[in-house]
């Protein structure tokens, strides 16, 4: 039975995660002027590495004509690469390109940094030892879904 003690510790964790999200992505800005559609569209790429323009489609529930659209746009940014698919040669495959794969893990790395500095200069050994701790079980969260 679900208690208020955990209502209120579910709000917390989703509200600290939304708070530390939002500033891990002030640190390293945008990809540059992105649109939501095409930001989405690398989001995909990030979880599934490879997706065809309809698995794209139909994972972020947008046309085909307007799929077409970002797909084009990112790849003339050089964000993306296609190929053609191995077991259908009339479809094709969309990945992130080399220079956005290390684009992002700059990115990640600046994010990094910044938190591992915070986090050395505002927490003692044994807190940060509490936080490792605490880290292993929420970690469970996800492993539990």
């Amino acid at each position: 039975m679900v208690t208020a003690n955990d209502q209120t510790i579910a709000y917390n964790i989703r509200d600290l995660v939304s708070k530390l999200n939002r500033s891990l992505r002030k640190q390293s800005g945008k990809l540059g002027e992105l649109s939501i559609a095409e930001e989405n569209v690398i989001r995909a790429l990030i979880l599934e590495e490879e997706l065809s323009p309809s698995e794209l489609c139909t994972q972020l529930d947008i046309s085909s004509q307007f799929m077409s659209q970002v797909l084009n746009r990112l790849e003339e940014l050089g964000h993306i690469s296609r190929k053609p698919s191995t077991t259908d040669k009339r479809k094709s495959l969309v990945s992130l390109s080399k220079n956005m794969l290390l684009t992002l893990a700059e990115k990640r790395k600046q994010k990094e940094d910044w938190l591992a500095s915070i986090i050395s200069k505002q927490f003692s050994k044994q807190q940060k030892e509490q936080i490792a701790q605490t880290l292993e079980l929420l970690a469970q969260l996800h492993d539990d879904k």
